[in-house]
């Protein structure tokens, strides 16, 4: 019997219980925060593709697509993975965010210099022609202006999505993503400027980014912008590379078949193939916004609890998803006829064939989140890798018979087959420790 006026402390939650409490507070909040800021987003670059495409056509917004792909490719091949980098050291506290920032400001103009001299190396040869057929060369020189800001843009908002500030992001994300609208309206509508008018737009958001996330992470970083520290630059690019690796090979897995497509068929292809691609992928918001928090919380979580955490998210993002798909099955032809007009109706039939693999490649995300915070970021390539293989393959054999359809089943075929290699990471990841 207890004594009279003796107060009990409340019993001790288990780990179990504690993070999941944790988890309801901190946890489903950020991701709340990082879907809403994503739908946002969505809603506004439906907005910019309903622009693009009934100003610009098929074909420009081929042309438009093309010329904004390669900086973007060019930022993945030599990123070195910096971003990733970021995001588990500042999410893991094992490297100062004021020597991880400076350190991407050196990166960033070395890789910026490194771009330049490649696209006249192939320009030089005659072989951009060859892997971009149709692309002109006034719009490839506007586009490539954006590179050395999407690789700083990259660093920067890595370091704000490691220190889990995703409310900052949020700011971020969704000014950047009005703003595109608003300046094509200016560009592309007002100016007449036509797809040099739509890089402008995106050139112009991308500036507003990098600003921005300059002066949130002002307070963090003070005045060690350019103080670049040797020793930092080992263990990120150490880190970075393994995790690299798997990142390029994994866009190419997104994105070789709009090259292919843009071979055979030319941009008007693309225009059209790039719309199915955009609607289909509207099934990653959810996925994105959780496999963006989960990792940073990976890196500093005790593997244990994550074991019973992340098949929970698994579930969860299946059943929205697959809502999701039902919606696009049922309303994808009034969602291309009243954004993009008619003339991309041939979007829809390709939409259907690329939902199961998207659906199930959004699972895998959120696999490779947890993996990637527990410090195993090179398993990742292997997988990324052999699904490149079959993609490959599969766009060669397919486009020619099956044009843009063809293209993709080649993807979602090749997404399925990730997300079956995940699966089985994942499950022999699980039962190892996480690294130092």
């Amino acid at each position: 019997m207890n004594e009279v006026g003796t107060v009990h402390p409340p019993p001790e939650m288990g780990p179990v219980r504690s993070f999941f409490a944790s988890a309801k507070s901190v946890f489903a909040r950020q991701v709340g925060v990082t879907f809403l800021s994503q739908g946002l987003v969505l809603a506004c670059s439906m907005v910019t593709a309903a622009i693009t495409a009934r100003w610009l056509g098929p074909v420009g917004k081929g042309q438009y697509a093309l010329a904004l792909m390669i900086p973007g490719v060019l930022q993945l091949i030599l990123g070195f993975g910096v971003n990733v980098s970021n995001i588990y050291f500042a999410g893991s506290g094992k490297i100062a965010v004021p020597k991880l920032a400076a350190n991407g400001m050196v990166l960033t103009l070395f890789g910026s210099i490194l771009g330049y001299l490649l696209i006249l190396i192939l320009l030089s040869g005659h072989f951009l022609a060859v892997i971009v057929p149709g692309i002109r060369l006034p719009l490839l020189f506007l586009g490539l202006l954006v590179l050395p800001i999407y690789l700083l843009n990259a660093n920067l908002t890595s370091l704000l999505l490691g220190l889990r500030q995703m409310n900052s992001l949020a700011i971020l994300n969704t000014g950047q993503a009005v703003l595109v609208p608003v300046l094509s309206i200016v560009f592309i509508v007002w100016l007449r400027l036509g797809v040099p008018g739509a890089i402008l737009a995106s050139l112009g958001s991308n500036l507003a980014l990098m600003v921005g996330a300059m002066l949130f992470l002002r307070a963090k970083v003070g005045r060690n912008w350019c103080k670049w520290d040797l020793q930092v630059t080992k263990p990120v690019l150490s880190y970075g590379i393994k995790a690299y690796v798997a990142n390029l090979l994994q866009f190419f897995n997104y994105r070789l078949d709009t090259f292919i497509v843009n071979s055979f068929i030319g941009p008007g292809g693309v225009g059209i193939y790039s719309s199915a691609v955009t609607l289909a992928e509207l099934l990653w918001q959810l996925p994105n916004s959780v496999s963006l928090v989960l990792f940073p919380k990976a890196a500093g979580t005790e593997p244990g609890l994550m074991n019973r955490f992340t098949p929970k998210m698994i579930w969860m993002v299946l059943g929205v998803s697959l809502m999701g798909a039902l919606g696009l099955i049922i309303f994808g032809k009034l969602i291309i006829r009243i954004l993009l007009s008619r003339a991309f109706l041939g979007a829809y039939v390709p939409m259907l064939v690329l939902l199961p693999g998207v659906i199930l490649l959004g699972l895998a995300k959120i696999l490779f989140a947890d993996i990637l915070g527990r410090g195993y970021p090179q398993y990742s390539s292997i997988i990324s890798g052999s699904s490149l293989v079959i993609t490959i393959v599969l766009d060669l054999t397919l486009i020619p018979r099956m044009g843009i359809t063809g293209a993709a089943l080649a993807s979602s075929v090749a997404y399925t087959f990730h997300f079956v290699q995940a699966i089985v990471l994942y499950a022999i990841i699980r039962r190892r420790p996480a690294l130092n």
